[in-house]
């Protein structure tokens, strides 16, 4: 499954996986205001990112699958060989401040914000294989 994404401006599009996108969008390289295009459907990025691409449903950040139709919305999980290489640039990493959720973010990333003070150590985060949420300071050593 693939988005088109076409900058302000341009006239053609780039295509884009969903992890792709969601890599884009968390490095800049992507707005959310931008337009997209997924089965025919207009929408912006911001949209594309928050409902389901085959039934149009909203979803969680944090869903592994559509609710509503079954839909995959990640990219399988990395094997275990693999998720050590990637642990770093891995798009898994959620934060919630006062019953918001955002992300995903790379752990690399969310260090970042942490050392520039847009995540608080007091905020939550989660991260599969977490089995709740817990301030970022016990997560983020």
């Amino acid at each position: 499954m693939n988005y088109l994404i076409q900058k302000p401006g341009d006239v053609g599009f780039k295509t884009y996986s969903l992890d792709g996108l969601r890599v884009a969008v968390a490095s800049g390289e992507v707005q959310l205001d931008w337009r997209a295009r997924n089965n025919a459907k207009e929408m912006t990025v911001r949209e594309a990112l928050s409902k389901c691409y085959e039934c149009g449903k909203e979803i969680s950040s944090l869903a592994a699958t559509c609710p509503s139709c079954g839909a995959p919305l990640r990219a399988a999980q990395p094997s275990l060989e693999s998720a050590t290489a990637t642990a770093s640039s891995a798009l898994d990493f959620y934060v919630a401040r006062e019953g918001r959720r955002f992300g995903p973010y790379t752990e690399v990333a969310a260090r970042n914000y942490l050392a520039d003070g847009r995540i608080q150590a007091d905020d939550l985060c989660w991260r599969p294989g977490m089995d709740s949420w817990l301030p970022v300071s016990h997560v983020l050593k």
